[in-house]
């Protein structure tokens, strides 16, 4: 039963989310770049504000009653003062530019780093800005005319693409009375890689392994590879004659293939207990391929990328892991 309504919950959640982003887009650009205007930006009284207003009003009420007119100038002083903090609140925000958001890819488990810059494009200086997601909150100043970046860590679970939720930035300048926000989504989503095996198995090739395949009998190719004694059988093409006379024996030419040193790593072969442990593995040896410069190759079905050895290559692997 908790199940269930664990799950009628979320759904609840998800609708409302959807809803809460369709209103906002409808007032205006919700992703960057974006300046900020009137109807993109909310402001409410803080909970500090809400007191100061409750005691205004009580004292507003007891002046009116008792005729006490030191009592009526000092509330609306005070509520003079409110009104003009409010206005100073809007306009820390009002024409202030999300100019960029980015968030580099990481792997399924790690916490990625999303970058917002913020430009100011008049000379009226912004500060105590709070730039925040669910997670994380940072403060920041902005100078008339400068731009800044702030990071912010967005947790991560599983591999793919993921949707990086809304950022709030807000301000309750200059005393606190009044907090002013206004929401953004990032314009791109976030690419999570698999996480790599803690312990993965070896490379599917090794120095061992290629000299045993070298060192095989009655394999056939084009390169030369060694003189061996004469056999019963051998054509007569592959008799090193000169040689032969040189050792006082009859030799023999042997030709093989080498195995290319190129590594495969194919998503098929590779042990594992399923399809995201397999993948986990394949993330772990294609970051050990690139540690030691070796070229290789990735297999994900008929999907073949490289052989190569570079960064972009390693990129190009790891979305296609992440995809897959």
């Amino acid at each position: 039963m908790r199940a269930v309504l664990s799950g009628e919950t979320m759904k609840v959640r998800h609708g409302l989310n959807r809803w809460f982003k369709a209103w906002i887009k409808r007032r205006g650009p919700s992703q960057p770049p974006l300046t900020l205007h009137y109807r993109q930006i909310f402001i409410l009284p803080t909970r500090f504000g809400w007191m100061l207003g409750a005691l205004m009003f009580a004292m507003l009420m007891g002046s009116l009653n008792f005729n006490n007119n030191l009592g009526l100038l000092t509330t609306f002083i005070v509520a003079g003062l409110a009104s003009n903090s409010m206005l100073l609140a809007y306009r820390t925000l009002n024409r202030l530019c999300v100019a960029h958001t980015h968030a580099a890819p990481v792997h399924a488990g790690q916490d990625a780093q999303l970058l917002i810059t913020l430009a100011c494009n008049s000379e009226r200086a912004r500060p105590g800005l709070e730039i925040s997601t669910d997670k994380q909150e940072k403060l920041i100043s902005l100078a008339g005319g400068q731009t800044a970046s702030v990071s912010l860590s967005i947790p991560t679970w599983h591999r793919g693409w993921q949707e990086l939720g809304r950022c709030r930035i807000q301000t309750c300048q200059p005393i606190g009375l009044f907090r002013a926000w206004s929401w953004f989504w990032p314009e791109s989503k976030l690419l999570v890689w698999p996480s790599p095996a803690q312990s993965p198995p070896p490379l599917p090739d090794s120095a061992a392994d290629l000299d045993g395949e070298l060192d095989q009998s009655g394999s056939e190719g084009d390169e030369f590879f060694a003189l061996r004694d004469w056999r019963e059988g051998d054509p007569l093409h592959r008799i090193a004659w000169k040689a032969s006379q040189r050792h006082q024996t009859l030799l023999s030419r042997e030709f093989r293939q080498p195995r290319s040193p190129d590594l495969m790593l194919d998503l098929s072969r590779a042990p594992g207990r399923g399809l995201e442990h397999r993948l986990s593995i394949l993330t772990a040896w294609a970051l050990q391929a690139h540690r030691q410069q070796r070229a290789w190759s990735l297999k994900l079905g008929s999907e073949i990328l490289g052989p190569a050895r570079d960064e972009a290559h390693l990129q190009r692997c790891l979305r296609a892991l992440a995809e897959y």
